[in-house]
Parts: structure tokens; sequence; C-alpha cells
């Protein structure tokens, strides 16, 4: 009888470890299936430690069977609705009226019967089909990899196939104590299986969130890094787009951590000094700066980064996230550079006429004073006047050209046409400056233009285009259609746009030419803006091309601000 008491408590044993096991795992991962499994486990354990250790006199009142029973079916219930919701499936309610039939069935037996075999043998059937039942689950119906699905499995048929047993030997004193043995070797099993399946479900877990966030780091738009800073500094990781941005492959920043700084733009250095002497002090705006491209462009990127301390405090790595920024830069730009040319307008309207009224009194009386006898030996200084005056005339006439209060009267007509019917102001203007005008116009259909506005457009492009040769060569003027937008382009074969001056293009009074007013490509700009065309550049050191895309028409009004 001492070994039966010992394989009892060896039972209990292997009974309680699986308990802590899933209590354990419930409190790591708070998934419902797993608090079920543990709640049916300790219910199991009340029964070994209040009947099959002797503790209470069960087998032989009506009572302490039916109890007895009552524990082992809510455990196989238990047991099935973890299961289920392991599975990820709906509870099948057959389970639930089966169990209440079996309960029905046992409470009659043990009116009827007082053998215990016949007593225990339905429950005890249903709980072994039930164990069988979740062996086959783990084995062939989970989406489970690993070695731990099949321990846990095969255990939990063996186990239902020795309950299966135990009615025929739980009275044969020298086979009860091997019974009970093998039930707690096989708990035990189920519980290391547990653990097995749980350990290769959190890895495979893992292995999954890895490559999905590998797939979103990997087709994201911005560029998302990881530099490790020590012990030695590494760049581990660059998404694929930075080749898009940057056009160098990410292996090429692998190879080399000096990369990307050599291709920080070199007004922007100070910039990034000032970040990396600053890195362990995050602040809440991104850097921005510029880089330039492997096809020597500039692109514009703002960057927003995370440091990463170790225990010690120590910084040991920086993680984050770099965007390109050019279009929003060009954007604002463009909204900048019409915000002071609406500025401008304003103080045009406001103070132009009151200045060019008494400039037109000045000149009148500088005129007739220039006739008059007694100032014939001052009549160049008479003259270089008038010319000041004129000029500045000519330039608050520009500015006037700024205004918001302009119309532009807006008709059906042929940009080919006003471009030929200038072409001998142009070639005129070009003969002088040693400077060859070819024109390539293709067809393209009628616009909605303001055929004067145009003219200015083409005449102060056309002026800047000769101005930017000096020592001769030639004006292109194109017309072609792309993507059914009308083009208009003139290219020079100046010396290019200085990158200073590029960044502040279309900003009045900024200006290369000893002579300039700085108003001639604002005015380019604003006719561009009313007539909803878009003005673009591209500049080398073999010339500069100004390209005018007509993306829309404008509405059918005959007027418009």
């Amino acid at each position: 009888m001492d070994y039966i008491y010992l394989a009892v408590i060896g039972s209990l044993i292997g009974t309680g470890s699986i308990v802590l096991i899933y209590i354990y795992l419930y409190v790591l991962y708070r998934e419902r299936h797993i608090g079920i499994w543990a709640l049916s486990w300790l219910i199991l354990l009340s029964r070994y430690v209040l009947f099959d250790s002797g503790l209470l006199a069960w087998k032989q009142s009506i009572v302490g069977l039916t109890v007895y029973q009552i524990l082992i079916l809510i455990s196989i219930m238990l047991f099935v609705w973890g299961t289920y919701i392991f599975a990820d499936k709906p509870l099948n309610k057959w389970w639930a009226y089966s169990t209440t039939g079996i309960l029905i069935l046992t409470v009659t037996l043990n009116i009827l019967y007082s053998a215990l075999l016949y007593t225990l043998l339905i429950p005890l059937l249903f709980g072994s089909f039930v164990c069988i039942w979740i062996g086959v689950t783990f084995i062939y119906h989970l989406n489970l990899k690993g070695i731990g699905r099949s321990i846990t499995g095969y255990a939990y048929i063996l186990w239902g196939i020795l309950n299966l047993l135990m009615p025929f030997t739980i009275n044969i004193s020298w086979l009860a104590p091997w019974g009970y043995s093998i039930g707690g070797i096989l708990r035990m099993t189920i519980a290391v299986g547990t653990l097995l399946v749980y350990f290769e479900k959190t890895r495979a877990d893992l292995v999954e969130k890895e490559t999905q966030y590998r797939i979103l780091a990997e087709n994201a738009m911005d560029i998302i890094y990881y530099f490790r800073l020590l012990p030695k500094a590494k760049l581990e990781y660059i998404s694929p787009s930075v080749f898009t941005v940057t056009g160098y492959k990410a292996e090429e920043y692998y190879a080399s951590n000096k990369l990307i700084i050599s291709l920080i733009h070199p007004d922007d250095l100070p910039l990034m000094d000032d970040f990396i002497n600053s890195i362990s002090k995050p602040s809440d705006l991104p850097l921005t700066l510029r880089l330039v491209k492997k096809d020597t462009t500039t692109v514009w990127i703002e960057q927003k980064c995370v440091p990463i301390y170790d225990e010690t405090g120590r910084l040991v790595a920086l993680e984050g996230i770099i965007r390109d920024i050019t279009v929003r830069k060009s954007l604002e730009q463009m909204a900048s550079m019409f915000d002071r040319m609406n500025m401008i307008g304003s103080m045009a309207a406001t103070v132009a006429h009151e200045i060019r009224n008494p400039m037109t009194t000045v000149r009148g009386y500088l005129q007739v004073l220039q006739r008059r006898k007694a100032y014939q030996d001052d009549r160049e200084k008479f003259s270089l006047m008038i010319e000041e005056i004129d000029r500045a005339d000519s330039i608050i006439r520009e500015y006037l050209s700024l205004s918001r209060e302009k119309f532009a009267n807006f008709k059906s007509c042929s940009l080919n046409y006003i471009i030929e019917s200038l072409f001998p102001l142009i070639q005129a203007n070009a003969n002088s400056a040693k400077v060859f005008v070819n024109l390539n116009l293709t067809d393209i259909p009628d616009l909605l233009l303001d055929e004067n506005e145009i003219r200015q457009l083409l005449l102060n492009l056309v002026r800047n285009g000769i101005e930017a040769m000096p020592s001769g060569g030639t004006l292109t003027i194109d017309t072609f259609l792309e993507n059914n937008k009308a083009v208009m382009t003139i290219r020079d074969q100046g010396s290019g746009i200085p990158s200073h001056v590029l960044d502040n293009i279309g900003t009045p009074f900024i200006t290369t030419k000893e002579n300039g007013t700085g108003l001639g490509l604002p005015i380019c700009y604003q006719i561009a803006h009313r007539h909803k065309a878009s003005i673009r550049i591209d500049t080398s050191i073999e010339g500069t091309t100004f390209l005018i895309y007509f993306n829309s028409l404008p509405s059918s009004n005959t007027k418009s601000f």
C-alpha cells in the first residue's frame, strides 16, 4: 500500500508541476485558453488531492462518486473549450449536450449500481476520448511547427489510453502504483511538451513579426536605418529606399560608414556638426539639410533620430527615419515667393503712382530747362538726369507688374504664333550680342493665353538667356507636347546658375546682373501662376534651360486676377 501512496504522491507532483507551468504561461502571455487549461489542471489536481490520495472516502458514497465524476467532466469540458480557443474555432454545442447527457447517465448509474467499474466507466471513457482527441488535434490540426506539438499530442493520447484502463486496474493493488506513476510521467511530459510548444510558437511569432516589419521597412518610401555606436561604429541596417533618394545602394553604405557624410551639401555641414555634438540631447525638431546625389543633383531630406541607451546609460545606437522633402521644399519656396510677390504687389499698388507723379513733373522741368540757352553747357548733365529718371520709371513699371490688381485677358491663341511674331525682335537683340537663335517649334494645340503677358514672359527669359552668354553662343526655343501638356523651353549655353542663386530663384530683387533689378523672373513666375502653368529649371555648367509647362487651361472667364 505504501507503493500506492508513493505513486499517488508522484502523480500529484506531476499534476502540480503542469498546473504551475500553465499558470506561468498565463502570466507570461495573458491568453485566455492558457488560463482555461490552467483551471482544468487545477480541478484535476484537486481531484487527486481529495479523492485519489484517499483523503476522502468516496468509493462507497453516492455523493462522493457524483462529486468525483463532476470534477472529471468539468475538467474535460475546460480542456475541450481551451483547445477550441487555441485552434481559433468556435466551441461545438454538441460537447455541452454530450457532457450534460453523460452527467445524467452517471448519476443514474450511481443510484442503480454499486459496482465502481460501472459508475466510473462512462466518464472515464469520455475523458479518454477527449484526451485522444486533444492529442490528435495537436499533432494534425494545429498550424504548429517543431517537436513540441508531437510530444504533447502523443502524451495526451497515451494518457487517454491509460485513463481508459483505470476502471479495470484501480482495484489491483500491485498494478495501481504503476498506473499512477505512468500517469504522473505522462502529465510531466505534457507539461514539457506544452512549454516547447509555446517556446516554438513564440519564436515563430517573432520570425513572422520580423518578416512583417522587414517588408514594411524595405517597401517604405522613407529611409529607415539603425546605426550602432558601441562597441564599434557600424551601420547595421538601412532600407533599400536609400537608393531612390541618393542613388547609392544599401550595400555601398554598409561598406563605408563615411559615405553618408560625404553626400552632405558643403553649406549644410555645420548643421550636421551641430547635430552630432548634441546627439545625446534629442530634439523634437527634425534635422533638415541637403544631400548631393550620385548624379550630382541636390535633394532635401528631413531626419528624425532616436538615441538608444544601454542599462548603464551609455549611448549605444541610433535609429531613425530619413524623408525626401524635395517636393515639399519646392512648394514651400514657391509659396514663399508668391507671398513676397503679393506683398510687393500690395506695396506697388500703394506707393508706385505717388512716386511716378513727382518724377514725371521733375522730368518735364528738366526737359524745359535743357532747352534754355543759359543751360546749354550743361545739356549732357540734363540728359543724364533724364535717362536716370527714365530708368527709375522703367523699374517702377516692372514693379507695378507684380501688383495683385493686374488683370489678365485670356483668349484662344497659338503659342507658336506668339513666338514667331517676336522672332525678329529676339533675333535683333541676339545679333547685337553675337548670339544665334534657333527655333524648334512643333504642332501644339491652341491655348487660352494672355498674349501680352506671354510676350513679356518670353522676352524676359530670352533676355536672361542672351545675357548669360557674354561671349556668344546659341539660344534655342522649343515647343512640344509632353504628357498632353504644352511645353515651351528656352535653352542657353551659359555657365549655369549658381546653387545659392538657384535656391532663391524668382525672389524679387535677387539678381546676379550688375544693372539688374531682380524683377524679371518674379514677373515670369507671376505670369505663369496666372496661367496655371509651372516653371522648371535645369542648369549645369553647360547651360540653363527654362521649361514652362501649361498644366491646365485657365477657366473660360475672359478675365482673371
